[in-house]
């Protein structure tokens, strides 16, 4: 498994690259924009230049973009679900023009409008913002804690989104190891990881699953909340996330961090290097 982390943009595209070989990453996730504004990312051609060569020379990869915190395709909003597909079509154009792996985000809640009506927008605004995106960046939708009215809390959502929108081999899927604790799905020992697993192969498809966040859970197994904890910190622990790193079914798929770190070690080298020392 390839390791690495979420690392800041700032002073340029490049500077990510920096960053990831700082905290040893092998891979890094960033922001191209402020996640929480709808402002488009504007770098010029001279910085994606800068990047991809940085990339090169350094050997990290692959590249995720993460998209906005704002993001919600299934709201009863119109003017809210329009501005979400304004904003992936976007991420996915950035993606491609940086030779990213893919854009991975939060589907959004349907809030009051009830899950069917939130899932049919949903539906409807993948298969817009793909038809608008003719790129060949994937969309990897992320898996949720579950909360009130979430969308992606369980895995038959995400399997429903994809399968009402075609099947289209570009949606993908992010497993996020809190998300799916917090959410009720047991991975911390190998029997429990295996079963999870399986579940997931049943309502979406391993073929589909491209990325991990690996983040312990500051919160209770099936708490639904979404807190995450520095590797071995939380209620996942070091041996869950050996449990992880090390099934066979996810060893080949790039795992990324999105810890709170430590001011005093920096931000992911020593999560990192916690993961790297549960690898047998």
């Amino acid at each position: 498994m390839r390791f690495g982390g979420h690392v800041s943009i700032n002073g340029g595209l490049e500077r990510a690259i920096e960053r990831g070989i700082e905290i040893t990453a092998d891979c890094i996730q960033i922001f191209v924009a402020a996640p929480q504004r709808w402002l488009k990312a504007n770098h010029s051609d001279e910085s994606v230049a800068k990047f991809i060569a940085a990339r090169q020379e350094s050997g990290i990869g692959p590249v995720l973009l993460h998209g906005p915190y704002l993001i919600n395709l299934g709201t009863t909003d119109e003017e809210l679900r329009k501005k979400s597909i304004d904003s992936l079509v976007s991420q996915l154009t950035w993606a491609d023009r940086l030779n990213a792996m893919g854009v991975v985000f939060h589907v959004g809640s349907s809030g009051s409008g009830g899950h069917e009506a939130g899932m049919s927008f949903a539906v409807d605004a993948l298969n817009e913002v793909l038809a608008r995106s003719p790129g060949n960046a994937p969309l990897l939708l992320e898996t949720t804690a579950g909360g009130t009215n979430s969308i992606g809390g369980r895995f038959e959502h995400l399997g429903e989104l994809i399968r009402r929108a075609g099947e289209t081999s570009r949606l993908q899927v992010c497993l996020d190891t809190c998300h799916v604790f917090a959410a009720g799905y047991p991975i911390c020992s190998r029997d429990e990881l295996d079963r999870t697993i399986e579940e997931f192969d049943r309502a979406v498809g391993l073929g589909r699953l491209t990325a991990l966040h690996l983040n312990d859970s500051r919160d209770p197994f099936g708490s639904h909340r979404d807190r995450h904890a520095n590797v071995g910190e939380g209620e996942i622990g070091l041996e869950g996330f050996g449990t992880v790193v090390n099934h066979p079914a996810l060893r080949d798929i790039p795992g990324f961090l999105e810890v709170p770190g430590f001011e005093d070690k920096g931000p992911d080298a020593e999560n990192l290097r916690r993961l790297r020392a549960l690898v047998e």
